[in-house]
């Protein structure tokens, strides 16, 4: 498929070849090392070639993500808990997306939180 937006054109490709499962109940935590900070992850999905991912992390009481910057598309969805950012509180439903090449302020929890984040696939750069 080709896409064209004011005269840049990207070809997007099939990528995904089979349905992905996980029961994470089943899954178990890991050390977090995707981003500076202090916690746990679960990996869901992971396409290392284009930086597409589905994680859970999830911050101990008084665990902290420290600030760093995304190349592409990033969400966040709170699960469990609630987090503090920039004079904000963020709690269970709550949904963010930061934009391509978004900087990440400090994000820090007093009691925990688990939060689901889906990074976008980095896009190459549109030829004209």
């Amino acid at each position: 498929m080709t896409v064209r937006l004011m005269n840049q054109t990207w070809e997007r490709k099939a990528i995904m070849a089979e349905e992905i499962v996980h029961h994470t109940l089943y899954t178990g935590w890991r050390e977090l090392h995707e981003f500076p900070g202090t916690g746990e992850v679960k990996v869901l999905r992971e396409e290392s070639n284009r930086g597409a991912k589905t994680i859970v992390v999830r911050l101990p009481a008084g665990g902290q993500i420290l600030p760093h910057n995304h190349l592409g598309v990033v969400q966040h969805f709170v699960i469990e808990g609630q987090y503090e950012t920039q004079g904000k509180t963020f709690e269970p439903g709550s949904y963010r997306l930061f934009p391509t090449n978004a900087e990440v302020a400090k994000i820090s929890t007093k009691n925990g939180v688990t939060i689901m984040m889906i990074y976008d696939p980095v896009e190459s750069e549109p030829k004209n």
